[in-house]
């Protein structure tokens, strides 16, 4: 029972950083809303705020799966061995899904990865062409209100 004056000072730890954090996405998510709200009132025209996933989330996926695989692993081979007499089938089992998944997750980090890539490079490629200055001054041409 020595722990429950411990877990009793770990609360405070884990609830209060949870709230700030939750109180700072709230806070700006409200004024991203007013920005779009203004922005739409004055006639501008916002870009779409998709956030696409960033390289952590690719490297997540790429290497703490497989991690986390082999470490898995690696606590089954150890129970398994002290429970059963040696046999070599279930070591190969555990194995064998542990480098399917591996394959797997490094499989899916490679694919997210391309369309990631691609999604970036289509984005700046459309920022690039909106914000672009045109090629000729578009007054140059105008003689309506030229007094000739």
């Amino acid at each position: 029972m020595a722990w429950i004056p411990l877990l009793g000072i770990a609360i405070p730890m884990v609830i209060v950083p949870a709230a700030l954090f939750a109180k700072h996405v709230g806070k700006a998510r409200q004024y991203s809303h007013l920005e779009r709200m203004q922005a739409l009132k004055a006639g501008v025209t916002l870009p779409p705020t998709v956030s696409l996933p960033g390289p952590f989330s690719l490297v997540a996926i790429g290497a703490g799966v497989p991690m986390a695989c082999v470490l898995g692993a690696f606590a089954a081979t150890e129970s398994v061995r002290h429970q059963l007499p040696y046999t070599p089938t279930p070591l190969v089992i555990i194995w064998v899904a542990c480098a399917a998944l591996g394959v797997c997750a490094l499989a899916t980090a490679l694919i997210l990865g391309l369309l990631l890539h691609r999604a970036n490079s289509r984005t700046q490629a459309a920022t690039r062409e909106a914000s672009a200055k045109p090629a000729y001054d578009p007054d140059m041409f105008d003689s309506a209100h030229r007094a000739y």
